[in-house]
């Protein structure tokens, strides 16, 4: 389900914030929840409708906790996308613990003919970074730098 207006899924919100982009994803599992994080990421860069699932590459990341996994996860997403040109289209985690996560990253390098860049996100913040259970789900709320 996409919200009409946006063309985002109902369960990504996009939250007001001064100079930087905001969001909150919710999602039935952890697993899950890094996926639309993700993928959430990546809406936020470009029009997610244009990305196609192309290539595959795994990826890996290891960090102290939950919170600076997430962090890693999408500091190492947004990495490739800098330094490869690569754009996500989908995102599958293979292997999540609380300090480890593998999973399986399908997209395209960024063509100028096809994709829209929309914003670049200089980095990923722990400033407001929240992960949460929520009785039926999980929840978190990421800051990205601008």
């Amino acid at each position: 389900m996409h919200d009409e207006e946006s063309g985002a899924p109902a369960w990504l919100e996009r939250l007001d914030h001064p100079a930087d982009e905001m969001i909150r994803v919710q999602a039935a599992s952890l697993p899950e929840l890094f996926e639309r994080v993700a993928w959430a990421m990546f809406y936020c860069i470009t029009d997610m409708a244009a990305v196609c699932p192309a290539t595959a590459r795994d990826v890996q990341v290891n960090a102290p906790d939950r919170d600076a996994l997430l962090v890693r996860w999408l500091a190492e997403l947004n990495r490739l996308h800098h330094t490869e040109g690569l754009l996500g289209a989908q995102f599958r985690v293979l292997q999540l613990d609380a300090t480890g996560l593998r999973a399986r990253v399908s997209g395209e390098p960024m063509d100028p003919a096809r994709h829209t860049l929309h914003a670049e996100i200089k980095g990923v913040t722990f400033h407001g970074l929240r992960i949460e259970s929520t009785g039926t789900g999980w929840r978190a709320t990421v800051l990205f730098d601008m």
